[in-house]
């Protein structure tokens, strides 16, 4: 286990030139949130990040993340660790803990334990979300080739509640559904606290990986102090490629999900979604089932204290571990027909929020 080290940073040195890229360029994605100039500039056509931004779907949800970056991504191996000298380590810390300032002036959050925690600002696209990240990557700032980042997405415009029905909890189902495409969660992930660690995804009552955000929290985007949110808490940012896809399918089924909540049967838009909605996750349920897994429906959680209990969290596991390591077998043909059912519907939920921004 790696030492903590607390260390007070010792003068004041130019900065690194990455750090001045990092200024530049997080001012640019920061940029991205800031509406000004005409509608009809080429550089504010509908398929600009920027214009989409400013130009939301009035049924769309919003999306902000938490990336949280753990010590050993950022100190040596252990082993390299042990063999150094008190003054080596020192002088190692020192430097770490500048650019830790350094990054902390360029806009980037981080506490004080060499841990940072990338918190995104709630976004009205996806995409968004995705390129900042892209950018924190091309910034050195997260280390591209290390794959079990913990990753919470807090989705602002549904609701989650523990006690209703559990035949009726969509929440629940929609968090468990998107574990299944295995695009940002793992066996071990889903698994985690079974090892104790500080960054599961249990903490603060969330033992079914799903957390209520309060309004006050500030984390729905616009209107906060009105909008519901929960928070994802069993994902792991592993690729881009990966995370894309995740966004991309946590905003347009969450979109459907809310207009199913909302039940208003005088919108033709809300009934159309709501639709898409329960026909996909009932689809779901049934491949579930199939797999012996408990219903999505269902609340399920996890007793960290009893690793032999057999829940329906552990069951899920064992699904994605055998897809990984067998693209023959039957899990991992579960893991697909997932995925294509959701990648069916996206489009089809895209479609009519696209037409909606216009």
């Amino acid at each position: 286990m790696v030492e903590r080290f607390y260390i007070e940073s010792e003068g004041t040195e130019t900065r690194p030139q990455k750090i001045l890229e990092a200024e530049d360029r997080l001012e640019i994605i920061k940029n991205l949130r800031i509406a000004s100039g005409k509608e009809n500039d080429k550089l504010f056509e509908k398929h600009a990040l920027l214009y989409r931004e400013a130009h939301p779907s009035s049924h769309g949800v919003t999306l902000g993340i938490e990336i949280e970056i753990p010590e050993s991504t950022i100190l040596p191996p252990d082993d390299e660790w042990l063999l150094m000298k008190p003054k080596e380590k020192k002088k190692y810390l020192l430097e770490k803990k500048k650019e830790f300032e350094e990054a902390r002036n360029a806009g980037v959050p981080s506490d004080e334990d060499l841990f940072w925690e990338f918190a995104n600002l709630p976004a009205n696209n996806p995409t968004t979300l995705a390129r900042e990240v892209e950018a924190l990557i091309a910034l050195g700032l997260i280390k591209k080739d290390y794959a079990k980042f913990p990753l919470h997405v807090t989705v602002g415009g549904i609701t989650f509640d523990k006690e209703q029905k559990e035949e009726d909890n969509h929440t629940h189902a929609l968090a468990r559904i998107l574990d299944a495409t295995a695009w940002e969660t793992s066996g071990e992930r889903l698994l985690s606290p079974y090892e104790g660690h500080d960054t599961d995804w249990t903490l603060h009552g969330a033992d079914s990986g799903i957390l209520v955000r309060k309004p006050e929290d500030g984390v729905s985007g616009e209107g906060a102090d009105t909008k519901p949110a929960v928070e994802f808490r069993t994902s792991e940012f592993r690729n881009l490629s990966g995370l894309d896809r995740y966004l991309s399918s946590i905003y347009y089924l969450g979109s459907a999900l809310r207009a199913y909540q909302e039940g208003k049967k005088d919108d033709p838009v809300v009934k159309q979604l709501a639709k898409i909605w329960r026909t996909l996750s009932g689809k779901c349920e049934i491949l579930f089932e199939e797999m012996g897994l408990e219903s999505p429906y269902h609340l399920w959680t996890l007793n960290a204290e009893n690793e032999r209990e057999p829940t329906a969290f552990r069951g899920l596991a064992d699904i994605l571990t055998k897809a990984e390591s067998d693209e023959n077998g039957r899990e991992a043909k579960f893991v697909h027909d997932i995925r294509a059912l959701i990648i069916e519907a996206r489009a089809e939920i895209k479609e009519i929020i696209e037409a909606d921004r216009k």
